[in-house]
């Protein structure tokens, strides 16, 4: 009974152990490697899969959550939740604009908050390149992504939405480059001359710009 004991207590103290080396600047989430977040870096990555649809048919989705109501409307279909992105990007140190609100969406406001740098990459290209560069616009701009916040709304809509391409009062982060209510002109696709094939699994990095 005591060598029972013993081992019992040494294996709950290699649990405990293990618990407290663990590295907090590397986190996954509950779904396994499909969000990172790294904290010293201050940058969180997210495992998206290409839509082809949106090669030939525009859209004003960037990433939006797989399981959202528009998961099926943007370039890249994320596999991870609006609201655990938001929340790694709080982690990070980035700060909300919330400025934008549904009675925004036609008036021509840009959304506001952290500026952060976005990135892809995906297996076999062995380098990072712009989100910008995955994307086509009849009206083409620098693309300027913002931490938009919009969590409660976030939480009411389940749109799932990550980022969106113009600025949004809904999507965690989008595009202020465009105004609201300028995706009604604008026509957004994504880059079938620079993407890989439809289904491919694609890493989107935010980073909190300098």
């Amino acid at each position: 009974m005591k060598i029972l004991r013993l081992a019992l207590i040494v294996a709950l103290s290699l649990l405990v152990f293990a618990g407290c080396t663990s590295n907090p600047s590397d986190v996954a989430t509950d779904e396994g490697s499909l969000m990172t977040v790294d904290t010293e870096k201050k940058e969180v990555s997210i495992q998206t899969e290409v839509n082809g649809k949106y090669f030939t048919e525009p859209t004003r989705h960037g990433v939006v959550y797989k399981d959202g109501s528009n998961g099926e409307k943007s370039v890249l279909r994320g596999l991870v939740s609006e609201k655990e992105f938001h929340q790694a990007l709080l982690d990070i140190g980035a700060q909300p604009g919330n400025n934008v609100t549904l009675e925004d969406m036609a008036k021509g406001i840009k959304v506001e908050g952290d500026k952060l740098d976005v990135t892809v990459t995906w297996e076999g290209l062995g380098k990072e390149i712009p989100f910008a560069d995955i994307i086509t616009s009849s009206d083409p701009r620098p693309m300027d992504v913002r931490f938009g916040g919009n969590l409660e709304r976030a939480e009411q809509k389940n749109t799932g939405c990550i980022l969106c391409l113009d600025s949004c009062a809904v999507g965690i982060t989008s595009n202020s480059s465009y105004a609201t209510g300028e995706s009604n002109t604008v026509k957004f696709y994504g880059n079938k001359e620079v993407l890989p094939e439809d289904g491919t699994k694609v890493t989107v990095i935010f980073r909190l710009a300098q």
